[in-house]
């Protein structure tokens, strides 16, 4: 077969995800509940009409307590889980707190999860970060965050602290009346 006679394959969307072939590989829980540091991070996923996205999927990784990630750091810690939203477009994922990490330029970024948003719709998967409301001088030397100008859409990274050891983060795949698009961290072209 020739090069003239090769077509590009259509670009597709992901998801919808079937739960029944999903569940399977949901680790919801980082850390066991009653675990002494445990946080738990939960929040809504919304389209840009600002429903709730009932079959997306939400994967975080990130570092211990101690800023170190695996395999630097100590006992089991796999820094990684994954979870599917529930009818409601809602998630919660049970952790720890990460330390703070030291950058490969050697910058001290402020504590932080890495989250990647798969849902219908999207072509490729969204990369953001959650930061901590409750770490506000840490966030205000990290890198990434000083380099978002506008002050909404910094907050669209920041997970609010409420009661209990929870902290809130909704996730909006593009921008509606509930307010801005999260910012997404953008990955070559």
């Amino acid at each position: 077969m020739s090069n003239s006679e090769l077509k590009v394959t259509p670009s597709q969307t992901i998801g919808p995800f079937f739960r029944f072939g999903m569940d399977w590989i949901a680790t919801e829980q980082l850390v066991e509940e009653g675990h002494p540091n445990a946080i738990v991070v939960h929040g809504v996923v919304y389209d840009g009409g600002g429903n709730p996205v009932p079959d997306a999927m939400i994967e975080v990784f990130q570092a211990d307590e101690n800023g170190k990630f695996p395999p630097e750091c100590a006992g089991s810690w796999s820094g990684f889980a994954r979870r599917l939203t529930d009818d409601n477009g809602g998630y919660e994922i049970r952790t720890i707190k990460p330390g703070a990490v030291v950058a490969a330029n050697g910058e001290l970024q402020a504590p932080h999860i890495a989250v990647v948003v798969f849902a219908r719709g999207l072509l490729k998967p969204a990369f953001s970060r959650i930061y901590f409301s409750d770490e506000a001088e840490a966030n205000s030397k990290d890198p990434l965050l000083n380099v978002i100008d506008d002050p909404k859409a910094k907050n669209t990274l920041i997970a609010v602290s409420e009661s209990g050891g929870k902290y809130r983060f909704d996730v909006r795949l593009q921008d509606s009346d509930l307010g801005p698009e999260t910012q997404f961290i953008q990955f070559g072209v």
